[in-house]
């Protein structure tokens, strides 16, 4: 029996004192930081985007979960191979005896029936006592968990993952906030934070019954101490607005405004609210419940709640264009184009969802693409095979023409002109007539002269082996750089009229240690129309 305060020593009652002071302190404190969780909870809710972050939180702490399961069956791996490598040596042990039991057998006469017996007792013994330990840490290795909640320190019941408990607690919330709502509105009293939940969870072994997330959900709620009653909740876009007491009755009049809009002999047309309406039935804070008349005034009230689209699934063919890849050949002469495959155009088969509101199409959607027909690639080949007058030399130096796709020779070289004039489309290439190392490149500043740098436009100077040397002039563009080495019959740039030139062509000269020399000597069977 306890003794009486008056009758404990002063050291006793001091520590009794203490005791009580601690206890007090500890319960405050407690008290001091469950409001300051809540209400830093509160300004956290009150934030935008607030749903987005918890979400994001939510992925990382799921990550990192699955990062430790995946750990806790490495390790459950590693028990397996212990229990494997024990197994092992528990054998190892037992073969002595085994032998020893072979070895003493009624004709050799070493050992009495009685002490053979008490051996193979023993060895059964310890075969037994392995398979006893072998079957526990096999039972205790593949023994399923699961998330025990609890709530003010009871045992709520048991979940299967983190995604219930979560999806439980954000639905309660809501329910609450509503419920909330629904008494400001009304004029009633504030719940506050009184029933603010904070339900926690722990592992634990699996048992043989698990709550659903609606099933977690109720016992939350009822863990209030509140007055719920069975109703259904009206999700507008994912928002919880209304609590309608008649959730039959709410049902039965949101498909009566879809039946005329509905055809049953019509598969590919269905009817449906332009926005998401979503009616859950559950426990819910019955002075939050409204009635079926209030839910549906509500709901009419609200702007295009109850507008109806039809949505027609249509079926269309497409073509599919097909591509064209040219290549170059040599076994045809260069700027001939010939068609070695011919393209083939591709049919697909695209489904879409058309929605329609009052005989007005506001979407379509595509939901599948089916290739019926693959297209087939168009192949042209582009000869690069110079005609035999297109190959030319002077002292031993050879040369091929720079534009094999012209169309006429203007003039040659002579009566104070330093070139021959090659007439071409504009934007026909201009090849490197010789191999060799591009050393002025010259762009044309847009005014028109005559008798300088200028009056050449856009021009290259491409220097050869043995003092040769090749100008291009008039271009419209070049595409090689100072200091740049170019092969024979490499591209350099294109047809223009740029500097002093009244219509598109090449300006071509040509350079050797005895000075400039005509094309025409080089190239003597080059035809003034190209045909």
């Amino acid at each position: 029996m306890k003794q009486p305060s008056y009758f404990r020593s002063a050291p006793m009652r001091a520590l009794d004192e203490w005791r009580c002071r601690r206890t007090v302190h500890a319960w405050r404190r407690q008290k001091r930081r469950d409001k300051t969780r809540s209400n830093l909870l509160r300004r956290l809710q009150a934030l935008p985007h607030w749903h987005a972050a918890g979400q994001f939180l939510y992925v990382i702490g799921f990550a990192i979960e699955y990062i430790l399961i995946q750990a806790g069956r490495s390790v459950r791996t590693l028990a397996w191979l212990l229990a494997r490598g024990l197994l092992d040596f528990c054998a190892a042990l037992l073969r002595p005896a085994l032998a020893t039991l072979e070895g003493l057998r009624p004709e050799e006469g070493a050992a009495s029936p009685g002490q053979r017996l008490a051996l193979a007792a023993g060895a059964l013994g310890a075969v037994a006592a392995a398979a006893v330990f072998w079957l526990t840490v096999r039972a205790g290795l593949t023994r399923p968990y699961a998330l025990r909640v609890e709530l003010n320190g009871e045992t709520l019941g048991y979940v299967t993952s983190e995604q219930v408990f979560e999806d439980a607690r954000t639905t309660v919330a809501q329910r609450i906030a509503n419920a909330q709502a629904t008494l400001s509105e009304a004029g009633l009293a504030d719940i506050g934070d009184s029933w603010e939940i904070w339900p926690t969870y722990t592992l634990a072994a699996r048992p043989d019954d698990t709550m659903t997330e609606t099933e977690l959900v109720n016992a939350l709620l009822l863990s209030t101490g509140g007055e719920w009653q069975e109703a259904t909740a009206v999700y507008l876009d994912g928002e919880l607005r209304w609590v309608c007491a008649e959730g039959d009755h709410l049902r039965s009049y949101l498909q009566s405004v879809l039946a005329p809009y509905r055809d049953p002999e019509d598969p590919d047309t269905r009817a449906e609210f332009l926005h998401d309406l979503l009616l859950t039935d559950g426990l819910y804070f019955a002075d939050s419940v409204q009635s079926y008349g209030e839910v549906l005034g509500a709901l009419q009230a609200e702007p295009e709640a109850l507008t109806v689209r039809t949505v027609e699934r249509r079926t269309v063919l497409e073509d599919i264009p097909y591509t064209v890849e040219t290549r170059q050949s040599s076994e045809y002469t260069y700027g001939e184009i010939v068609t070695a495959q011919e393209g083939q155009t591709g049919i697909r088969r695209i489904t879409q969802d058309v929605s329609m509101v009052d005989g007005v199409e506001v979407e379509v959607q595509t939901v599948g693409v089916e290739t019926l027909l693959a297209p087939v690639t168009e192949i042209r080949l582009t000869g690069t095979q110079f005609k035999d007058w297109m190959y030319g030399s002077y002292n031993g130096f050879d040369f091929v023409w720079p534009v094999p796709e012209y169309r006429s020779i203007s003039r040659w070289m002579g009566g104070g002109h330093n070139g021959a004039d090659i007439a071409a489309p504009l934007g026909t290439p201009v090849l490197a007539a010789a191999a060799g190392t591009v050393t002025t490149t010259y762009t044309w500043n847009g005014i028109v002269t005559q008798g300088d740098w200028n009056s050449y436009g856009n021009s290259v100077v491409i220097e050869h082996e043995g003092g040769y040397s090749t100008r291009y002039a008039h271009l419209n563009q070049y595409v090689v750089s100072e200091g740049e080495y170019v092969e024979q019959g490499q591209l350099i740039g294109y047809v223009g009229s740029t500097g002093y030139s009244t219509g598109a062509h090449l300006h071509f000269e040509m350079y050797g240690p005895q000075g400039r020399f005509s094309a025409r000597v080089v190239f003597p069977d080059a035809p003034t129309w190209n045909r």
